[in-house]
């Protein structure tokens, strides 16, 4: 073994600038700087592995993730030839970040260990480099375990990374680390509050350290985040901000990215064309830096829309081009979540042979892939394709894959959402089909679930979509004064956070309620069999939607409720914030002035204790609203 000491290689002007360039995102006038360092020759050989090194590092900021990997491989025995060196080092970590981003993640831990034992040998000689190198190891190890869904793992890294950085004072890599806590928090843990609390210490970091990428990345995140809680007016606001840094900074990754973002938004507020014009943007953008990975995503992302409007055909066509691209780059994690989403689209087109087919597709990339996560979406889905049997047997063995699969540790929170759904729309048939009322309580076992679920994770717009499937269930069990309140809270969140889309379908609702009132009524009375109260609900074909589009339930008013409303300060209807005038019920239950107003001109009661809101005016039960109905009715009948 050599015993030549590690000398501190010094970077050409030219190369630092580079450097700079590539933090700040300007990577095409990187590559120029780069080109033109190339062409004046002569170079040294620690010179030359710097400057692979930063193509290594264009490419990866460019999604070429490939052919770093290829150039990185190259690069690292040519930088042996200079002894024992910290270049070595960090062209086996940016490898290692590649094959991080194409999910290969056995191979990424092998390229990590061996980085590690290289750096080894530099801790005597170059400690602050070796702390830089180790805290990046950790960032590193951070991202593998989040891939191998181990969120306790991956936190652990992610600080320790933390810790380190903050000893070096490396504002920027502080934000980003910042950043993968939060990620965990938001997609392992379902922990939105503190995702966003991280995202947000990311975003101060990076302002003031000055790197415009780390604002605008920081800005993204937490745009991801308000998106996720269905926040949309903040996650615009937001998404538009970081894309004004970004074509500041002409980073056409990041501006291909978050386009593709705003379309996600606009999908999620239910203007589908505007979505699929952004995502058409987004498109065109990366294509112009030919990053196939994310091209690859936004092919997925309007099959899903064109799902949505049930323009089958051209969902299928998006899916198949995504489908070319991942296979063409070898991305099998990301053709795993294709056939995920094919096998969809398939069941709805009724096409069930070949929706079999790429169920076992999915199959063999599951055993390829040795992941748990795969694992959990492949049960998932021969789940679902069971329940499409008619066979009563085939719909036993799909409920006992789902009970197995809800004790699970493992099963990430929106799968979770799946699984009880599915299972929500078997007891429902079997409802159907058996008239038998004792499970509607076995069902109220999964919804129960599904609220503990639902208030993690804040999510308004799914908190809309689910009172409305609430509303329903309420009126199952001849509950029509719950059904008003579940309507009411869910046309108040519209309006609250301006979900356009939703706010007409609770108002189509609460028309369809009021015209079939005195039914309920009468059909109560006759003690109606189920199947035609599920009927008159139409609750088969709005828990279907929402199975496909991944949604979730949400809970009656609890005292636990009310305690969480007065400490918080959230409105007990529509669950946003209370700010300015609002009104405080005796009991201690929140409104905020909208809502209370709203209740007050509806039935003049507070939910918690029952007492009237405005004394001035008179309490108005459901059941007199119902009531007048009937006569109204009965006089119809008599002209």
């Amino acid at each position: 073994m050599s015993t030549q000491k590690p000398e501190k290689i010094e970077k050409p002007e030219e190369l630092i600038r580079v450097e700079r360039l590539i933090e700040e995102g300007k990577l095409d006038e990187a590559e120029q700087l780069l080109s033109k360092f190339k062409e004046k020759g002569g170079h040294a050989l620690h010179d030359i592995v710097q400057f692979q090194l930063l193509n290594c590092e264009l490419l990866f900021w460019r999604d070429l993730y490939e052919d770093v990997v290829k150039l990185a491989e190259q690069t690292h025995k040519v930088s042996l030839g200079l002894g024992k060196n910290i270049l070595s080092v960090d062209i086996l970590l940016i490898m290692a970040y590649a094959l991080l981003k194409l999910y290969q993640t056995n191979k990424c831990h092998n390229i990590i260990k061996q980085a590690e034992e290289e750096l080894k040998a530099l801790l005597q000689e170059l400690p602050a480099e070796y702390k830089q190198r180790k805290a990046f190891i950790s960032f590193l190890k951070g991202w593998v375990y989040e891939q191998l869904n181990d969120g306790a793992q991956a936190l652990k890294h992610f600080e320790l990374s933390l810790s380190l950085r903050e000893e070096l004072g490396a504002k920027p890599e502080i934000s980003h680390t910042l950043i993968g806590i939060s990620h965990v928090l938001l997609f392992r843990k379902g922990d939105f509050d503190n995702a966003l609390k991280y995202a947000e210490r990311g975003k101060i970091i990076a302002e003031e350290s000055g790197n415009k990428y780390a604002i605008g990345f920081s800005l993204y995140y937490m745009a991801t985040i308000h998106l996720n809680k269905g926040d949309l007016d903040h996650s615009f606001k937001l998404f538009e901000w970081s894309l004004t840094i970004f074509n500041e900074g002409n980073n056409k990754l990041m501006v291909g990215r978050t386009l593709s973002s705003l379309g996600v938004s606009y999908l999620i507020r239910g203007e589908l064309n505007r979505s699929i014009n952004f995502y058409e943007q987004s498109l065109e953008v990366l294509k112009g830096i030919n990053s196939k990975i994310l091209i690859a995503g936004v092919f997925n992302g309007l099959s899903y829309i064109y799902k949505m409007k049930g323009e089958l055909d051209h969902a299928l066509d998006c899916i198949e081009q995504s489908m070319a691209i991942n296979r063409e780059v070898g991305s099998l994690r990301a053709l795993a979540n294709n056939n995920d989403s094919l096998i969809g689209i398939l069941i709805d087109k009724g096409d069930l042979t070949r929706a079999q087919l790429a169920f076992h597709e999915l199959e063999q990339l599951t055993t390829q892939l040795n992941d748990k996560q795969m694992d959990l979406m492949y049960l998932i889905n021969k789940a679902l394709l069971l329940t499409t049997s008619l066979r009563a047997r085939d719909r036993g063995k799909a409920e006992e894959i789902l009970m197995q699969l809800l004790k699970n540790e493992n099963l990430i929170y929106e799968d979770r959402y799946t699984v009880l759904l599915i299972l929500c729309e078997l007891f429902l048939t079997e409802l159907r089909i058996t008239n038998d009322p004792e499970l509607l309580e076995e069902l109220t076992q999964f919804t129960d679930q599904l609220f503990e679920l639902a208030e993690k994770s804040h999510s308004y717009w799914i908190l809309g979509e689910t009172y409305l499937i609430q509303a329903k269930l309420s009126l199952l069990s001849f509950d029509i004064k719950q059904a008003q309140r579940f309507l009411t809270q869910t046309r108040q969140l519209t309006e609250r956070f301006d979900l356009s889309q939703l706010r007409m379908k609770v108002d189509n609702e609460n028309e369809d309620l009021d015209k079939k009132l005195y039914l309920w009524e009468k059909l109560k009375e006759e003690d109606a069999s189920m199947s035609d109260r599920m009927e008159l609900a139409r609750l088969d074909e709005k828990i279907v939607g929402l199975v496909y589009n991944r949604a979730m339930l949400i809970p009656h008013i609890t005292e636990e409720k009310v305690t969480i409303s007065k400490e918080t300060k959230i409105c007990l209807v529509c669950k946003g914030e209370v700010f300015g005038f609002s009104y405080i019920c005796k009991c201690g239950a929140t409104y905020c002035e909208n809502c209370a107003r709203a209740l007050s001109n509806l039935e003049n009661v507070c939910w918690a204790c029952e007492v009237p809101i405005d004394y001035s005016k008179p309490v108005k039960p459901y059941k007199e609203e119902a009531e007048r109905i009937k006569v109204q009715e009965q006089a119809k009948k008599k002209k």
